[in-house]
């Protein structure tokens, strides 16, 4: 082969490569800051990262990446991009190193990690709904919970007292009555040991509960299963697996049903336990916004019916100022990560496949075009009508994130909020101990904690 053949081959095979990624060349490369050699950006960063990377934004915009160690990372922080992106089932992946500890089994499968999830999903929802998840028979539930919360409560009455180490065991037993079909009652030794847990090594009720009783719960599940009678979450996805069981390729297992157990007692109780320990302290901290929700709950409920998920309906101040909280203090302010399963692309940049994507739901809550420039203040008004009868929750208020993997349980957690702060305060008066103010700052781990520290309570009379 004489050279001037060796030089067309060569050309040829040169054309075809560019023509090959001539589609990915065309889109614009994402911007981003330069980090360190090996570290990448993290040195730059701070213990408030969602501040950090909102700060960022203004200078790469609204989506941009950035090296992490050796990990890239796309950041969002507008919420179209965020609606559009999440729209899609190309975004709806999780990346395999979360910081979750998974089984073999469900990694294996990628039964929560990849398309799967959406079957997972779909069937969680559905068993659910079959429950009674939204509906009276959850509020019976939940009912049960806060008349002992509020039993003990009123132990502490005139006492100061930190109360989120009583608020964490009472949201982790209302997880555990759906998942397992019943509740660890305060004077029960496992209960005990439990709260003793939470109480020395500051851990929540979410992953301790999970890994103390659910061996235990599963064995007991498997040999009472009645198919003519599921009285619980684990009851329906046991007999889930039986049905799939000649399916090779299922996803319906064991391991996997353990891992969705975990999720939902870490995510379901943690986030609630967060926004009602929130709303204690917004109480006592704006005494004036205390009075307007008491106001709403002696009108509509009166000193002794426990109030109803219903009621919300004509309780506008007090509705808006739950959700004002969870955007003045971004309940979870950095989103779940999420991972492309294909190559795709956002806002013109080219995305390639198995990119991790963060969203900075921080971002939103404290962007003043949106909300305007008083966007740091507690201001329940914002989210009201003018008239002031009306709850006005513009779309771009996502406590919940947005799209195809939005949290399945918002109905839970709306309606357990709800329920614990007006039953709370139909009750008792909450204050400051005498000199001191209540600290409004938050500590960042998965969810924005507010800082422990005591409470007065007064009986309402």
């Amino acid at each position: 082969m004489d050279v001037f053949t060796l030089i067309i081959i060569a050309l040829f095979i040169l054309l075809v490569s560019i023509w090959l990624t001539s589609g990915k060349s065309t889109k614009k490369q994402l911007p981003g800051p330069t980090g360190l050699p090996i570290v990448g950006y993290i040195p730059f960063m701070t213990t408030k990262p969602y501040v950090k990377l909102t700060e960022l934004s203004k200078t790469y915009g609204p989506i941009y990446k950035m090296r992490l160690g050796s990990i890239d990372i796309i950041v969002i922080t507008d919420y179209e991009l965020m609606k559009e992106a999440f729209s899609k089932d190309v975004f709806m992946g999780r990346p395999p190193d979360l910081p979750f500890e998974l089984s073999e089994e469900t990694i294996r499968t990628e039964a929560l990690s990849g398309m799967p999830w959406k079957e997972q999903r779909r069937f969680s929802i559905h068993m659910l709904r079959d429950l009674g998840f939204g509906k009276t028979k959850m509020e019976e539930h939940i009912k049960e919970e806060i008349l002992e919360l509020l039993q003990r409560m009123s132990e502490h009455v005139g006492r100061p007292t930190k109360f989120s180490f009583l608020l964490a065991p009472s949201m982790s037993n209302n997880i555990a009555s759906l998942v397992f079909g019943n509740r660890l009652k305060y004077d029960d030794p496992q209960r005990q040991k439990l709260d003793a847990t939470i109480r020395e090594i500051g851990k929540l009720a979410g992953s301790t509960a999970w890994q103390m009783f659910f061996p235990k719960e599963m064995k007991k599940h498997e040999e009472t299963l009645d198919p003519n009678n599921i009285r619980d979450f684990m009851d329906g996805y046991l007999l889930e697996i039986q049905k799939r069981s000649n399916d090779p390729n299922t996803t319906f297992r064991k391991e996997v049903l353990a891992d969705l157990s975990r999720a939902f007692f870490g995510a379901g109780s943690e986030t609630v336990r967060v926004t009602v320990d929130w709303l204690l302290l917004v109480s006592a901290a704006y005494p004036q916004v205390q009075k307007r929700i008491q106001a709403e709950i002696d009108e509509i409920i009166g000193p002794d019916r426990f109030p109803t998920w219903q009621d919300r309906i004509r309780m506008p101040f007090t509705e808006a100022a739950i959700v004002e909280l969870m955007r003045w203090r971004t309940i979870v302010p950095l989103n779940i990560m999420r991972y492309t399963l294909q190559d795709t692309e956002l806002n013109g940049y080219f995305i390639p496949k198995h990119s991790r994507i963060l969203s900075v739901l921080w971002a939103l809550d404290n962007d003043t075009n949106l909300w305007g420039n008083d966007v740091q203040e507690y201001k329940p008004e914002r989210m009201l009508s003018e008239d002031g009868k009306k709850v006005v929750k513009p779309e771009y208020a996502i406590p919940f994130s947005v799209g195809k993997r939005s949290c399945p349980g918002k109905t839970l957690a709306e309606t357990e909020v709800f329920l614990y702060l007006v039953a709370i305060l139909q009750k008792f008066e909450i204050s400051a101990p005498a000199g001191k103010e209540i600290d409004l700052e938050g500590d960042f781990g998965f969810s924005l904690q507010p800082k422990r520290q005591d409470l007065c309570l007064k009986l309402r009379q």
